[in-house]
């Protein structure tokens, strides 16, 4: 973990502003704060947050750190953001590589770091394809038997969209498709009213 220690440290005035820590999916956080009535978490981008912008627009300033660092700066009430380039060295930024931000708090510890967030997601993937055979004996409830199969599609669906979002140590799933869907007599045999069978795609 980079350590930054202000070279020059100053006295934080009264009346700042308190950034605010926001979920932006599960599990991981960005502190934002309110700029024109706008809320912004990449001071290196402009308020629509697709063009390159320069964190003074912002109120940030360039500030010193040990061993040679330095970083655009801005303190809150409860803390100070940093924003630096992706190697967290310096101050200097570029529109062809996306800002490092930070936020520690007024003890120092940092509480945000994009760049360590970055790195965490670029691992690769371990793919599999996993087929699925679901035979569920539903009540039609006056439904036509078509109405049932695309009611039962849509639950399904919905169960592995969620999927696909949620937190956790199991797998994430990536994409699904259907291979098919069909009704079938009621003669079909089954052991009970649900059964699935699973394959793995290798």
């Amino acid at each position: 973990m980079t350590q930054w220690s202000e070279i020059n440290p100053r006295e934080r005035s009264g009346g700042l502003q308190a950034a605010v820590r926001r979920q932006t999916r599960p599990g991981e956080f960005r502190y934002t704060f309110v700029h024109e009535e706008l809320e912004i978490d990449d001071p290196a981008l402009d308020s629509t947050g697709r063009y390159f912008a320069s964190p003074r627009d912002y109120g940030f300033t360039i500030r010193g750190f040990e061993g040679g660092k330095t970083a655009w700066a801005r303190d809150f009430s409860n803390g100070t953001m940093l924003v630096v380039n992706a190697d967290a060295q310096s101050h200097v930024l570029s529109p062809k590589t996306p800002s490092r931000i930070l936020f520690m708090s007024t003890e120092g510890a940092v509480l945000q770091d994009t760049g360590a967030s970055v790195r965490t997601s670029q691992h690769v993937p371990e793919l599999a394809t996993v087929r699925l055979t679901l035979t569920a004996t539903v009540d039609l409830n006056g439904l036509s038997q078509e109405m049932a199969r695309a009611q039962l599609m849509r639950l399904v669906d919905r169960a592995v969209l969620g999927a696909q979002g949620a937190a956790g140590d199991g797998v994430r799933i990536l994409e699904h498709a259907f291979d098919s869907a069909a009704v079938v007599s009621r003669e079909t045999p089954g052991s009970s009213n649900t059964d699935f069978s699973q394959l793995l795609d290798l």
